[in-house]
């Protein structure tokens, strides 16, 4: 698999670390590291309904003989198909699928390297508008951990989630990513670990977002926010609060994990597109999410079965 360049942001190279996989592992997911030319993979192993199973390879890049592989080991191993995300266009099997992404194909990443001043005037007038003013409401953001903090990162989720109608992970999810992923007080770059921060108005929390910092990158994967207090902005302090704290354990690029495609219309992420837009950065893209099928009576049984459960 290719790694980072040395001056070009690499979003999700998380998916890829030893810890992540151990995550992985705790929310019931076999991960295997599997050798492909130099580098090792990892590849999981997901169930389906009827003791099925697929593989899945995340934000991996290979050569013609690497993807053989890869396919090769997934097919051995009893896969239905094999979910891939790469990192280029790279040649693939001809049966590749296209899907829907699984990890954003599109993200935004901020370069931490520039001065405050220069990462403030990126930003849109309106997002530095709102930092000033959270500021000003007294809004103190830090970083929360223990059975504390993630109840209250679970309670503002369900707002979210009502709120803005989209789909969450069990609270178990978090819970065990925050305690498998969990850090110390300063960052080791050279493991994937996760934070929680949290902006507070009165003492009460009203914004809060779980971040993974690896290798050279922070990434903001999970946020939620109370309808509570809007006016005080505190979201935008909570972001700009965690740059700096990135920028400060020496990271170089923040991770806006997600947003629509250039030009969309209509996407899953068109409602955190515009908020995240505001912090400035550069939009970085990947191919997307593909399948290749290595059983197709299953397969397409498998496809049949999604759609059927999509409609009652």
């Amino acid at each position: 698999m290719k790694q980072n360049e040395a001056n070009r942001p690499y979003s999700g190279a998380f998916l890829q670390s030893r810890e992540w996989g151990a995550f992985q592992e705790a929310v019931g997911r076999r991960v295997e590291r599997v050798r492909v030319g130099d580098h090792e993979t990892a590849l999981q192993w997901v169930q389906l309904p009827f003791g099925l199973r697929y593989a899945h390879a995340a934000r991996v890049d290979f050569d013609d003989v690497g993807w053989q592989q890869i396919v090769a080991h997934a097919r051995k191993g009893g896969a239905v198909f094999m979910r891939i995300e790469p990192l280029t266009d790279a040649p693939m099997d001809s049966a590749a699928r296209k899907v829907r992404d699984h990890h954003p194909s599109t993200t935004r990443i901020i370069d931490l390297s520039a001065s405050e001043e220069q990462l403030l005037a990126q930003m849109k007038q309106k997002t530095r508008y709102n930092i000033r003013l959270a500021a000003k409401h007294g809004v103190v953001v830090s970083e929360a951990s223990g059975v504390w903090g993630v109840r209250r990162f679970l309670k503002l989720l369900a707002e979210t989630k009502e709120r803005q109608r989209f789909t969450v992970h069990a609270p178990a999810y978090y819970e065990k990513m925050l305690e498998t992923l969990g850090a110390g007080d300063a960052p080791v770059p050279a493991r994937c670990e996760a934070r929680l921060f949290v902006a507070r108005y009165n003492g009460k929390v009203r914004a809060a977002n779980i971040v993974i910092s690896y290798g050279d990158t922070v990434t903001y994967l999970h946020g939620a926010s109370s309808d509570k207090d809007h006016e005080v902005m505190a979201p935008y302090l909570l972001h700009w609060m965690t740059m700096l704290w990135a920028k400060k354990c020496g990271f170089r690029w923040y991770d806006l994990w997600g947003v629509a495609p250039l030009g969309a219309t209509s996407h899953a992420l068109m409602s955190v597109t515009r908020f995240k837009e505001g912090f400035g950065g550069a939009m970085v893209s990947y191919p997307g999410t593909f399948e290749i099928p290595l059983c197709r009576f299953w397969y397409l049984f498998i496809r049949l079965h999604r759609r059927v459960r999509h409609l009652v």
